[in-house]
């Protein structure tokens, strides 16, 4: 499967003129730097950490469906789970078996 780079450069392009913020002002607040910014809007390089994505959401003051699917398009173009769902097997282990005896792993 060949993986759309820029689908999560354009849905946080999409986020960003909905807020009515400069794209300036939003790479300030979340504290990258210009060219790191511009590099993640056209799909050179990938979505970043979950660390950042979590400081992006919280610039954009995104509900929960933008938040989804923010979260949702950043694992795919990291080829990772959705940072909210690696949160919480994080937060409870115990479950992680459950969810593997469930998929057979």
């Amino acid at each position: 499967m060949i993986k759309d780079k820029k689908a999560f450069g354009n849905f946080l392009r999409e986020m960003i003129r909905q807020t009515g913020i400069s794209q300036s002002a939003f790479y300030s607040a979340v504290e990258i730097t210009k060219p790191y910014f511009y590099d993640i809007l056209s799909g050179k390089v990938n979505p970043p950490p979950p660390e950042i994505q979590y400081k992006m959401l919280d610039a954009l003051a995104a509900d929960e469906h933008m938040r989804r699917t923010f979260l949702n398009l950043a694992a795919q173009g990291r080829d990772e789970v959705p940072a909210d769902i690696a949160a919480k097997i994080k937060a409870n282990p115990k479950k992680l078996d459950a969810v593997s005896e469930l998929l057979g792993i």
